[in-house]
C-alpha cells in the first residue's frame, strides 16, 4: 500500500531534490507559496516552498531501499523519529492539495484566514478590545488591516489576527 514520507532536503535544495526524485519516477509533492520579497529591482513575486527543507514522496512500502533517495541530489535525508520512518496520513497531503491553485501554489491568504474584504468583525484583545471593525486585508503573516470608526473618523488599523473574530 502506498504511503507518504517526508524527505529533508538540503538548504535551499528543495526544487532540486523534487526534480530529481521526479527524474526517478517517484511521485512527489511539494507544496509551494507565492510571497513578494526585495529584489535589486524593486519587489518581485517569487515561489517558495510552504515548508522549506522539505517535501513528500509516496512510496510502496516503508521497507522500500531507501539508498536511491538518500543519494539523491538535494536531498538530505528522510524525516525520522529514532529508527522508524513515520508515514504522513492521506487526508493530510490530500488536503494540502486541494487548497493549490493551478500553478500548484497555495495562497498562503486564503490557507490561513477566511475572513474576507470588507465582512464585519470583533476586535477580542488589544488597545482596541471590544470595538466592531471591518476588515480589509492581512498585513503580513500573522496581522490584519481592519478599518475602525474612531473619533467619528473611519481610521485603518493593523491588528494581530488572533485579536480579530467573525461577529
Amino acid at each position: 500500500m502506498k504511503r507518504w514520507y517526508v524527505i529533508h532536503c538540503k538548504p535551499r535544495e528543495d526544487a532540486r531534490a523534487e526534480a530529481h526524485l521526479r527524474n526517478q519516477d517517484y511521485e512527489v509533492f511539494r507544496p509551494v507559496t507565492r510571497v513578494r520579497r526585495r529584489r535589486a529591482g524593486g519587489m518581485a513575486w517569487c515561489t517558495e516552498s510552504l515548508f522549506p527543507r522539505y517535501l513528500f514522496v509516496r512510496l510502496d512500502d516503508v521497507d522500500e531501499c531507501w539508498t536511491p533517495i538518500r543519494s539523491t541530489r538535494g536531498v538530505a535525508g528522510l524525516v525520522r523519529w529514532g529508527d522508524h520512518v513515520p508515514s504522513v496520513p492521506d487526508p493530510v497531503v490530500e488536503g494540502l492539495r486541494v487548497r493549490c491553485d493551478e500553478h500548484g501554489a497555495i495562497d498562503p491568504v486564503a490557507a490561513s484566514s477566511d475572513f474576507r474584504p470588507n465582512e464585519h468583525v470583533h476586535i477580542d484583545s488589544g488597545p482596541f478590545a471590544g470595538f466592531e471593525a471591518v476588515f480589509q486585508a492581512r498585513s503580513g503573516e500573522e496581522r490584519v488591516v481592519v478599518l475602525l470608526e474612531f473619533m467619528r473618523r473611519a481610521q485603518r488599523v493593523v491588528v494581530s489576527e488572533r485579536a480579530v473574530s467573525r461577529i
